[in-house]
């Protein structure tokens, strides 16, 4: 192995160790819950409940307020304009039954006798502390603050002063206790009036709270992630499904909920997964990267957004041969075992060991040119599968244009007398397997073997074969690569 790949490996070490090391440090993450509430996101145009889905939907409010801030809405009483809307200003708890039952609907099988129960209006008030109140103790509305920009139209290249708005979420501050008042006063007029301000809190703004922000929302406003818990390990089933959302491939994390030395409880990532089937009400996953603890019935997981795109860095290494490759890895299936179909796109540099040498080609006596070197462009495809919650094995194959090069000297002539660079054109085919380990997700590090055929096109390839051959490079056959996955 040459001295290059050498310091590459290194190098590529020393990128590893620092994150890796860094990641000890343990942040205590937000408190996810087992249920995934259907929060009121609040309009003044559209049903509320029709038009509210949390988790895999929100729809833009109607309420627009120039400059909003909790102080601004604050003053304009909004917490319990809020709680208005929820109660029909404090006269019926039919829109709060409605939520409920909807909530109660989403869980699993443990909770299917209550909503039998509200369904039947039988023993609500049994239910009331356990599927009422959570409603208003986790209220969110949505505020548009317009802003102007300026939009170019493409074709016109003319200019036009537009308005945009950008999306703030608030949430109404409801305690448990504030939360049963105000259920105790529902079609008691006088003790309905005598409830309290509730304050508004900022939670998360965003240029319209779409889908590329959802990942963002899920961390910051732990209320609004779809979640549900793991039923079964073996093979790995969680509780939510179609009915919420969900889809096949998408990645959820598991969580832990652990205790800190105060007594406040906490959630603990410890895994990851993806899910290869769904069904209504459930979804089989395969776990994708362990981190730390033991998976068990009953822990929490998060649908967590991505894009299913990956990008690689590798060092390349060929028998006097060396370089570097992007390589772009789209997930673009997903199987119930767990098996991952990829589509792969890359795009590499390569030179020779000893890139000073020189050298006169036999149909350009008179020029000397510097050793050769390639570049390639390609696409192909593999298969992955996870072992042991850290290793991902997955063979693979290329299909490249490489174009070879040797660039002249300019010793022998002057500039106005120089030759046309050699150039050949070659379609290589490299095949290989490639093992990933995950450090801290996505972070993984990678490490691919194989073999490399190489065919030349037309004849101007061969100035640069010849070469090859004089100095024992090889494009075609043994490989090996090692880089990052990010």
């Amino acid at each position: 192995m040459n001295r290059f790949f050498r310091i590459a490996v290194c190098a590529l070490l020393i990128a590893v160790a620092v994150p890796f090391a860094s990641a000890k440090k343990q942040k205590i993450a937000k408190l996810y819950d087992s249920k995934s509430w259907i929060v009121p996101v609040v309009s003044d145009r559209f049903d509320l409940i029709e038009n509210a889905e949390l988790g895999s939907k929100m729809y833009p409010i109607e309420y627009n307020v120039p400059n909003a801030d909790e102080s601004q809405l604050n003053a304009m009483n909004f917490g319990n304009t809020i709680v208005n809307i929820l109660t029909k200003n404090g006269t019926s708890e039919e829109l709060l039954r409605k939520i409920a039952l909807k909530n109660m609907q989403k869980q699993d099988e443990e909770f299917a006798s209550e909503t039998m129960r509200v369904g039947s209006g039988d023993n609500v008030a049994n239910v009331v502390a356990e599927d009422y109140l959570p409603i208003l103790t986790h209220c969110y509305f949505i505020v548009n603050t317009p802003f102007t920009y300026t939009y170019t139209d493409p074709k016109t290249k003319r200019k036009e002063e537009r308005t945009g708005y950008r999306s703030h979420l608030y949430r109404v501050v409801i305690s448990n206790d504030e939360a049963f008042d105000i259920m105790s006063c529902i079609g008691d007029p006088q003790r309905y009036a005598a409830l309290p301000k509730f304050k508004v809190e900022h939670a998360f703004s965003s240029t319209g709270l779409a889908s590329e922000d959802s990942k963002k929302l899920t961390e910051q406003v732990p209320d609004l992630a779809l979640r549900g818990v793991i039923t079964r390990r073996h093979p790995a089933q969680i509780s939510i499904g179609e009915n919420a959302g969900l889809k096949k491939g998408d990645l959820v994390s598991v969580f832990s909920q652990r205790m800190d030395k105060n007594g406040n409880m906490y959630s603990k990532r410890i895994s990851r997964a993806r899910v290869g089937k769904t069904w209504d009400d459930h979804a089989q996953v395969n776990f994708e990267a362990a981190m730390a603890g033991n998976r068990k019935n009953g822990d929490v997981v998060v649908r967590t957004p991505d894009n299913h795109l990956r990008a690689s860095l590798l060092a390349t290494y060929s028998p006097h041969v060396w370089g570097g490759e992007l390589l772009l890895d789209s997930k673009t299936g997903f199987t119930r075992s767990g098996i991952i179909h990829h589509f792969l796109f890359d795009l590499g540099f390569n030179m020779t060991d000893h890139p000073g040498d020189k050298f006169i080609v036999l149909d350009q006596p008179d020029y000397e040119f510097k050793a050769p070197m390639w570049w390639n462009v390609g696409m192909g495809y593999g298969i992955s599968k996870t072992f042991l919650g850290f290793m991902d094995f997955m063979p693979y194959f290329l299909v490249q244009y490489e174009g070879g090069f040797m660039i002249d000297t300019g010793s022998l002539l002057d500039e106005n007398n120089k030759a046309k660079n050699p150039y050949g054109s070659f379609v290589r085919v490299p095949i290989g397997l490639r093992f990933s380990f995950n450090i801290g997700y996505p972070l993984r590090l990678a490490i691919e073997g194989g073999y490399a055929l190489n065919y030349g096109i037309g004849g101007k390839h061969k100035v640069i074969t010849q070469t090859c051959d004089l100095m024992g490079a090889k494009r075609k056959g043994f490989f090996l690569n090692l880089g990052l996955i990010f």
